[in-house]
């Protein structure tokens, strides 16, 4: 039998403590964080409840480098922190405006993150806080970053310039076609960015964006490898790249219409492995994809929207939601 892990207990403690609160005494306010319709039970695993990680706030991102440890950020540029099931609040990410994009950071390493909070500064996080901004005089709104690993970064502003990271400083603009909702890269020389249409990028420039999704816009995309990534839309569809191109859009989920100006439908996905996806939806569902099928959702946030998912390996998953909860996943024992 699998023995439970630190996080699993950590997880298991705080889902007491917070269904404990949830009963208190007549009259006592409910906790905002017992709104999940799905709790870990202590070491059994499965989806926690929702944690309060940034009350009030509308958490666009989450990025986990590694098992329990996520770096979340809000629509205004605020960032959070989420380690072994504790939760501390970081700060904004210098002073500019509001986030011209969703996902505006990325988190390779625990102890480092970039950030392109919007116009053209670039800041770097160490673990413990944000660095003054680099800025790059082309840039001009930046609406995505991703790294791989601590020394190749790649960033696209809101008019398809993209500006690349090679560990000591920034490029100028190496071009690109249009703003991304979502860039992922499994190597220097190989990355999909969500823009009209999927890009791809060879190391040296993007292709121009195909038409491969006429049913939705583009929300997010998640590579494991050169052979394998998976992106998903508006519509509830999930579209998979093969190497060469992607398939159809194929609908995994019955989706409300499009409204407002907020992402809608299938909002974010990550693959760690090629047999291993998880997919978050603006009604508060999880999709899940075991290599051959995906599952029909699975309801964790009754009444939220969420907006960001991040798995960092197939034994761990965080998301969040526009409500300023973190959910976490670890497997179910065995």
């Amino acid at each position: 039998m699998r023995r439970p892990s630190r996080l699993g207990l950590a997880l298991g403690a705080l889902a007491l403590t917070l269904t404990a609160c949830s009963h208190g005494s007549p009259g006592a306010s409910s906790s905002t964080t017992t709104s999940s319709s799905s709790a870990a039970a202590p070491g059994t695993g499965g989806w926690s409840r929702a944690v309060a990680l940034a009350p009030g706030a509308a958490l666009t991102v989450v990025s986990c480098p590694a098992v329990g440890n996520c770096t979340a950020g809000s629509q205004a540029g605020t960032t959070y922190q989420f380690l072994d099931g504790r939760t501390r609040t970081i700060g904004p990410v210098g002073s500019a405006p509001s986030p011209q994009g969703s996902q505006y950071l990325t988190c390779p390493s625990p102890t480092f993150c970039v950030a392109v909070p919007g116009l053209n500064q670039v800041f770097t996080f160490n673990g413990s806080s944000w660095s003054a901004p680099t800025t790059i005089s082309a840039a001009q709104g930046f609406t995505a970053v991703t790294c791989v690993g601590t020394s190749w970064c790649v960033a696209i502003d809101g008019e398809g310039n993209s500006f690349v990271y090679d560990g000591r400083g920034w490029s100028g603009n190496v071009g690109a076609w249009g703003a991304a909702n979502q860039i992922s890269c499994v190597s220097p020389s190989f990355c999909i960015a969500a823009e009209g249409g999927p890009s791809v990028w060879d190391g040296r420039s993007w292709t121009q964006p195909s038409n491969a999704d006429t049913a939705g816009q583009l929300n997010s995309v998640s590579c494991a490898s050169a052979t394998f990534c998976v992106a998903v839309d508006s519509a509830g569809n999930v579209l998979t790249w093969n190497g060469s191109a992607f398939s159809a859009p194929t609908s995994i989920a019955t989706e409300p219409p499009v409204s407002g100006t907020n992402a809608s439908g299938l909002t974010s996905v990550s693959c760690p492995t090629t047999t291993f996806c998880r997919a978050v939806d603006s009604i508060g569902r999880v999709f899940d994809y075991d290599g051959t099928s995906w599952s029909s959702g699975t309801l964790i946030d009754n009444g939220g929207t969420l907006t960001s998912i991040s798995c960092p390996t197939v034994s761990f998953c965080a998301a969040v939601d526009r409500q300023g909860h973190i959910y976490a996943w670890t497997p179910p024992a065995s």
